[in-house]
């Protein structure tokens, strides 16, 4: 599994929204905003509460990680009882990181690092898409998770060249962090990633990855899974949300947005590698799926 993570890890496309850092008083509950990508919640300092929708809390302390699945309505507590709320709308703040208070500046007992962030394998898996519950994850025993953290909200207060570049780079370290933990920790969670853990999927997923470029068919793929097609494609579907062959296509263009960033392939050498018969073919699919022919998007890159 670990060298499928590597795999996965290679072909994921990270984007990473403004952080802000949310700071309560005791007696506080600061309610969020419902957001389309999923958000993490790191406490850097204190304890408290993560409540959620359904009225359950989830407890938080330093080094904890909770993670929001999208679109779900949740608060931030401090203290065992409440007694005042406040919403992060209608906060102003002209800092480069958001700070949101919920109390007295000067009585602060809990202070989180929030951000959201989406991340998505090709064009149309997120990986955390499917995420049907909140999760909190304890990283008391990874200073790496602290440091990681500390260096996010340093950036974003002293945004210097390529501040951008050493976000996302420090979000990755951090994603791969907490799909470790996940996958140790909070199984079932993530649909796609224990379905790498079913030996039959994940023969298959290898197989993707390691030679996209080969004349895989729904039975092919069943085969290499020793699946009957249909129950292949249902149990695919399930865990990825997808079909097996829509899942195929954007392994091979992602390659081929890899091979193309280098420069030192024909587009007509590309096509080939990633699996494609014809160049035209391979352009046109790429043009539907990145907005761009190959040819333009290797000079973007170039440009940039």
């Amino acid at each position: 599994m670990a060298m499928i993570l590597e795999r996965l890890f290679e072909n994921l496309v990270l984007t990473v929204d403004p952080f802000a850092t949310c700071q309560l008083s005791d007696g506080w509950r600061l309610k969020l905003p419902c957001r389309d990508w999923v958000t993490f919640h790191y406490t850097q300092h204190g304890g408290g509460g993560l409540r959620l929708s359904t009225g359950e809390t989830l407890p938080l302390q330093t080094n904890s990680l909770a993670i929001m699945p999208p679109n779900f309505t949740h608060a931030i507590e401090c203290g065992s009882e409440v007694h005042h709320e406040t919403g992060v709308e209608g906060q102003v703040t002209d800092a480069p990181l958001c700070e949101f208070v919920a109390g007295n500046l000067d009585e602060v007992s809990l202070t989180i690092a929030c951000g959201r962030i989406q991340v998505t394998y090709g064009e149309g898996l997120g990986l955390f898409d499917r995420m049907e519950k909140a999760l909190v994850l304890d990283f008391n025993d990874s200073p790496q998770m602290r440091a990681t953290f500390e260096a996010l909200v340093s950036e974003y207060h002293e945004t210097g060249p390529a501040s951008h570049a050493m976000m996302t780079a420090l979000m990755n370290q951090c994603l791969i962090m907490v799909l470790r933990r996940v996958s140790d920790e909070a199984q079932g969670s993530l649909p796609w990633l224990s379905a790498l853990e079913d030996p039959q999927l994940a023969s298959v997923i290898d197989a993707m990855l390691e030679h996209p470029e080969q004349n895989h068919t729904v039975e092919s793929l069943a085969s290499i899974a020793h699946m009957s097609r249909s129950a292949f494609a249902r149990r695919f579907a399930e865990c990825f949300n997808r079909p097996p062959m829509d899942y195929l296509r954007d392994v091979r263009l992602r390659r081929a947005a890899q091979l193309l960033s280098r420069g030192d392939l024909s587009v007509d050498e590309i096509a080939g590698k990633v699996g494609f018969s014809s160049r035209s073919h391979f352009s046109r699919t790429f043009r539907d799926h990145f907005g761009t022919p190959p040819l333009t998007f290797r000079e973007d890159l170039a440009a940039q």
